[in-house]
C-alpha cells in the first residue's frame, strides 16, 4: 500500500509538470502570436503614415533647412558643426508638432509607440564625385521619450540640389539618407492584458489539478490510516481476549475433571483465576465501551476540588498492582485541581500504567497550581517517545509499536481518554520526551 501511494505521488507531481509545460509551451506561442499581430498592426499604420504625406509639413521644414545649410556650406558660409546646431534647435519644436498629429490622428492607440526620425548621411554627388559633407545620426524629429530599445522601420534617400540665390551661384547636388525607427514601451503589458483572461484560467486550472490531486492523497492516507488502526486494533483485542479466555479455559477443565482430586487450596485457585480473569475481561469490554462513548460530551458536573492527599489515594491503589515501580508525590501545599474524582482516576491510571509499561521504574507525579492555572505532571525514567510519535499517540486505538504489535498490552485507548478529559475541562495536554530518557505528561487547566 505504502508503494501505492509513492507511485501515486509520484505520478501526480509528474502529471501536474507535464500540464505545467504543455501550458506554459500554449501561453509562449499565444505571446509570440500577439507579439507578430502588434508588430504587423503597427508596422501598417507607420507605413500609412510615412506613405500618405501626414508628416509632409515637418518633413518640409528640415529639408528646407538642409538645403539652405548645403547653398550656404558650398559657398564657404556655414560648417558642419553649424548645421548640427541647427538640426537640434528645430528637432524639439518639430517633435511637439509630431506628438500632437500622432494624439490628434489617433495613431498607435493601443500601444505607447515611439517613432523617430534620423538623419544619418548627406553626400554631394556633383561631377560623378562623392563629398560626404555630413555623417553623424541626428534626430529631426520624434518622441521617443522612455528610451526604449528602437526597431528598424524604414530608410529613404532624398536627392535633391541646393537653391540658387544669385545668378552667379551654381548649384549643387546631394544625397540625404534618414533613417526611422520604431519602439513600443508598454509592449509586454499590453500584451500581458489580452492574454489576461487566458493566464488566469491557467493558474486556476493548475491550482484546482494539484487541489485535487492533493486531496485525494490526502483522503488515501487518512483511509489506509485508519485501516492500519482498524487492523492493529482488531489484533490487539484478540490477542489481549486470548489470555484470559485460555486461562479461564484451563480452570474450568481443571474443575471438571478433578473437581475430586483437588485440594482446597487448589480448588480455591481455580476459582480465582476464573474470578481475575473475568474481572479482567469485563475491563477490557469497559474499555471498548468507553471509546465509543468519550465521543460524546463529557459531564463534569461533580467536579470538586481535590488535592495531593486525593492523588495519593489513587497511587496507593496502582502500587498494590506494581510492586517494582517507585512513585512519588510531593504535596504542595494550597495545590488543588478541579476535577471530577473518577475522570482524575482515569487520567492518573493511564499516565501511569502507560509509564510502567514503557519501562519507568520511578514517576513522579506533581501537581502545581500558578496564577489562574492548574498544572498536573507525570514524568517517568522510561524508554521516551520518538519524535515523529508525539503528534498521534493522542489518537483513538493508537499504540508505540516496539517489534513484536504484542510486547506490550494495550488497546491504545489511555492517552485518548486523558485528552478527551483534559478538552472537556477545557484543558490540554502535552508531551516533553527524548528517547531512553523518559518522559513528562503535563496537563494544564484552568482554575474555576
Amino acid at each position: 500500500m505504502k508503494r501505492k501511494i509513492t507511485l501515486l505521488i509520484t505520478g501526480c507531481i509528474l502529471s501536474v509538470a507535464a500540464l505545467a509545460c504543455i501550458q506554459g509551451y500554449f501561453i509562449h506561442n499565444t505571446y509570440s502570436l500577439y507579439v507578430k499581430e502588434a508588430d504587423h498592426a503597427i508596422r501598417q499604420q507607420l507605413l500609412e503614415l510615412e506613405t500618405t504625406g501626414k508628416l509632409s509639413e515637418l518633413n518640409e521644414v528640415w529639408m528646407k533647412n538642409t538645403a539652405d545649410f548645403l547653398g550656404e556650406y558650398y559657398r564657404g558660409k556655414s560648417t558642419k558643426a553649424e548645421y548640427k546646431k541647427r538640426v537640434l534647435e528645430t528637432s524639439k519644436e518639430l517633435s511637439k508638432e509630431m506628438s500632437k498629429f500622432i494624439i490628434r490622428e489617433h495613431f498607435f492607440e493601443d500601444y505607447d509607440v515611439s517613432y523617430n526620425n534620423y538623419i544619418s548621411t548627406i553626400v554631394a554627388t556633383d561631377n560623378y564625385v562623392n563629398d560626404t559633407v555630413f555623417a553623424e545620426k541626428i534626430l529631426l524629429y520624434g518622441n521617443n521619450t522612455d528610451n526604449a530599445k528602437e526597431i528598424p522601420a524604414s530608410q529613404s534617400n532624398w536627392h535633391g540640389a541646393t537653391p540658387i540665390i544669385s545668378p552667379d551661384d551654381t548649384s549643387h547636388k546631394f544625397e540625404v539618407i534618414t533613417r526611422r525607427t520604431y519602439s513600443i514601451a508598454n509592449w509586454q503589458k499590453q500584451i500581458a492584458l489580452k492574454m489576461t483572461g487566458m493566464l488566469i484560467f491557467t493558474f486556476a486550472l493548475l491550482a484546482f489539478v494539484v487541489l485535487l490531486f492533493y486531496l485525494s492523497i490526502k483522503n488515501l492516507i487518512s483511509q489506509k490510516k485508519i485501516a492500519d488502526i482498524k487492523t492493529d486494533f482488531i489484533n490487539n483485542i484478540t490477542h489481549e481476549f486470548q489470555t484470559p479466555i485460555a486461562a479461564m479455559d484451563i480452570a474450568v477443565k481443571t474443575l471438571q475433571h478433578k473437581e475430586h482430586e483437588l485440594t482446597p487450596e487448589q480448588f480455591g485457585n481455580s476459582l480465582s483465576i476464573i474470578g481475575r480473569q473475568n474481572i479482567r475481561m469485563q475491563k477490557l469490554f469497559k474499555q471498548v465501551t468507553d471509546a465509543s462513548l468519550m465521543d460524546g460530551e463529557i459531564r463534569t458536573a461533580y467536579a470538586e476540588p481535590l488535592g495531593c492527599a486525593d492523588i495519593n489515594e489513587i497511587v496507593y491503589d496502582f502500587k498494590l498492582s506494581h510492586q517494582g515501580v517507585v512513585i512519588e508525590c510531593p504535596a504542595e501545599s494550597g495545590s488543588t485541581i478541579f476535577m471530577d474524582r473518577h475522570h482524575l482516576t482515569t487520567v492518573l491510571l493511564n499516565l501511569l500504567d502507560n509509564a510502567a509499561k514503557y519501562g519507568g521504574k520511578n514517576i513522579k507525579i506533581k501537581l502545581k497550581s500558578e496564577e489562574k492555572t492548574t498544572l498536573l505532571s507525570v514524568s517517568d525514567d522510561g524508554i521516551g517517545i520518538p519524535q515523529k510519535e508525539k503528534t498521534v499517540i493522542f489518537d483513538k486505538f493508537y499504540r508505540i509499536e516496539k517489534g513484536n504489535i504484542h510486547t506490550t498490552k494495550g488497546l491504545g485507548l489511555g492517552l485518548y481518554y486523558v485528552s478527551q478529559i483534559a478538552k472537556a475541562y477545557n484543558g490540554t495536554v502535552s508531551v516533553a520526551s527524548t528517547e531512553g530518557r523518559g518522559s513528562m505528561f503535563t496537563l494544564s487547566f484552568p482554575q474555576p
